[in-house]
């Protein structure tokens, strides 16, 4: 099953700053409260964590935890400033958009040395239906957003208590390294092609960049991305270019999207699907450059994304020399 956080896109557009954030960063329980006193867990090189449900454990492919019921927690770690930036503004209203229903309203959210809100309510993906979860909460590392999505099938596996206790048990510790946030990565990057790694987003994803500026609203330097589906998203032999398509054409912040290019081949077991084209930035209305190469493999997907100035054939190029060095570990 896709762990694809629906509200990534809402955090992109409050959070500003790191703009490749944005729609990277779509889809992400009783009786009486369960005992159960255990030590936060932190995802590899995560300053985010908490103490999971029984029969939770630690995702492979992603920051959190993930149940055999498909039920998951995705944690995001945000920078200190996201917090005033959401405090305030994330209410049931905005996020209905995203198709989270919330129940209730919004409620305060004591974590361990630090403060919280959460809300609660249900959303549908996959056809499934689910109760959700959405807390954010901030500390001494950072601001973090915690997703806790249990299929309403899995109630009993995943009850809703054990949830609400995992949630009081929120915490932060200081933040790792970038160096080591990389060796985290659930891929390897074999050759970086002239870029440097900038930031490591949601515990899964890479951007890296070429040039001195870490946030670049105007998208000024040629940036890299590589992200991995989250969890499971099986694609029907044959429909790999198309699925490839949708997710190139679906890129936010950017309009006219058009593909002129597109190559099939394989690697190994792998389908790669790789498209060329441009798009036109909404916020400076300038043409860009893209390469996107998409690596289906297990029932997963690697998706490898190039943009830079129309005139930046160089950097494109050197962005699916990036491409073609990532394998999953």
């Amino acid at each position: 099953m896709s762990r694809r956080n629906p509200l990534r896109g809402l955090f992109a557009r409050l959070v500003p700053g790191r703009w490749m954030l944005r729609g990277l960063l779509a889809g992400l329980m009783v009786s009486t409260a369960p005992v159960f006193a255990a030590e936060p867990v932190f995802p590899p090189a995560g300053s985010l964590g908490l103490a999971p449900p029984p029969g939770m454990k630690p995702a492979a492919s992603f920051a959190g935890f993930e149940h055999r019921s498909g039920a998951s927690i995705v944690l995001v770690e945000m920078p200190p400033e996201a917090w005033d930036q959401i405090n305030g503004k994330f209410t049931p209203e905005a996020l209905a958009p995203s198709g989270f229903r919330v129940k209730g309203g919004l409620e305060p959210l004591s974590t361990a040395g630090g403060e919280g809100f959460v809300l609660r309510g249900t959303q549908g993906a996959n056809g499934l239906a689910y109760t959700k979860w959405v807390a954010v909460v901030r500390g001494a590392s950072g601001t973090g957003l915690v997703t806790v999505q249990v299929p309403e099938a899995a109630a009993k596996q995943v009850p809703a208590p054990t949830v609400e206790a995992a949630l009081r048990t929120i915490a932060f510790r200081p933040k790792a390294s970038l160096a080591d946030q990389v060796a985290a990565l659930p891929f390897t990057v074999g050759d970086t092609a002239g870029f440097r790694p900038m930031v490591v987003f949601a515990g899964n994803g890479l951007l890296l960049t070429e040039g001195p500026k870490d946030v670049d609203p105007g998208r000024e330097q040629p940036v890299v991305v590589v992200t991995p589906s989250l969890g499971q998203a099986p694609v029907p032999a044959g429909a790999e270019a198309a699925y490839a398509r949708r997710l190139f054409t679906a890129q936010k912040d950017l309009t006219n999207v058009a593909v002129t290019d597109e190559e099939r081949s394989t690697r190994g077991d792998a389908v790669v699907v790789r498209l060329r084209g441009t798009g036109t930035d909404t916020r400076t209305g300038r043409t860009l450059g893209l390469t996107q190469t998409t690596v289906f493999e297990d029932g997963r997907y690697l998706r490898v994304i190039g943009v830079a100035d129309a005139g930046r054939a160089d950097a494109l190029a050197r962005a699916e020399r990036v491409a073609a060095s990532v394998a999953m570990r």
